[in-house]
């Protein structure tokens, strides 16, 4: 679940015709931010990074099946730049198979 789709369910469940609270945003997002650290340290993603690049290269939807990678390298420089390295050897290697 992407976070445009989770604040619209967070909106839908307030009265619709009322507007959501700048705090409640705020806190919102605080919350966001916190699980995003918490749940994806680089250890992490670094353990699982290998199928993520696979699956891309096996032209399935990587980001749609692994958000919180997704998510982790859009804001990491230093896992993305180990994500860009793999995915490099792994697409030339497949190249080279054909």
């Amino acid at each position: 679940m992407n976070i445009r789709a989770l604040i619209q369910k967070i909106k839908s469940s307030f009265n619709h015709h009322e507007e959501i609270p700048n705090e409640a945003v705020l806190g919102f997002l605080r919350v966001l931010e916190s699980v995003r650290e918490e749940d994806a340290p680089c250890d992490e993603i670094y353990a699982r990074i290998d199928e993520y690049v696979e699956r891309e290269v096996d032209k399935k939807d990587a980001a749609q099946l692994m958000p919180l990678i997704r998510e982790h390298l859009d804001m990491c420089s230093e896992c993305c730049e180990e994500y860009q390295a793999l995915l490099d050897v792994l697409e030339k290697t497949s190249q080279d198979e054909k």
